[in-house]
């Protein structure tokens, strides 16, 4: 049964009324568009927080984890499993090491090493030249000696070069705790 609309003729590479094809995207990559740039920088910085089924996905592009799953006669699951370390499999290590083209050690380490945290989730260093001009991180001197521990309730008064500025005297609340840094 033919059908007038435009659907793709696969066989000819043409549409049904005659217009050919683009010919596909290449899928060949050369890494110089700026969003190549981008997603190779990010894998470059972030590769050590990478899972390795993630990692494994980029070596193995474009082909997929399911594809090559398939080709080696096991289940997707099979695999992620492995590659998520909760089975060892090392018959399925050894052979997707040679797939990939590196040692089963590397695919072992890719697997059972711990992963770091990501950048995003790190604290970054702070950089030689910064200076923490509005946090003070210096313990504050005491306006008087008495302190007040937890427990005791705070009877000190201001003293009395509050007063004298006509500042209100320091509130005598007895749940006040002051901390010594």
């Amino acid at each position: 049964m033919e059908s007038s609309s435009p659907m793709v003729e696969h066989d000819r590479g043409e549409l049904s009324d005659g217009v050919p094809l683009p010919p596909p995207r290449s899928r060949d990559r050369d890494g110089l568009s700026a969003l190549e740039r981008k997603a190779l920088y990010r894998v470059h910085t972030e590769l050590p927080a990478m899972p390795a089924s993630l990692v494994v996905q980029i070596l193995l592009w474009p082909e997929k984890i399911t594809d090559w799953a398939r080709d080696e006669n096991v289940t997707p699951a099979l695999v992620y499993n492995m590659l998520g370390g909760f089975k060892p499999y090392h018959g399925l290590r050894q052979r997707l090491a040679e797939r990939l083209g590196v040692t089963k050690g590397a695919v072992d380490h890719l697997i059972d090493a711990r992963r770091q945290q990501p950048s995003t989730r790190r604290i970054p260093e702070p950089p030689a030249e910064f200076v923490p001009d509005d946090v003070s991180l210096a313990p504050r001197a005491q306006p008087y000696d008495e302190r007040v521990t937890p427990g005791e309730p705070n009877t000190t008064e201001a003293p009395p070069a509050a007063e004298s500025r006509g500042e209100p005297p320091a509130p005598t609340d007895d749940r006040q705790i002051t901390l010594d840094f």
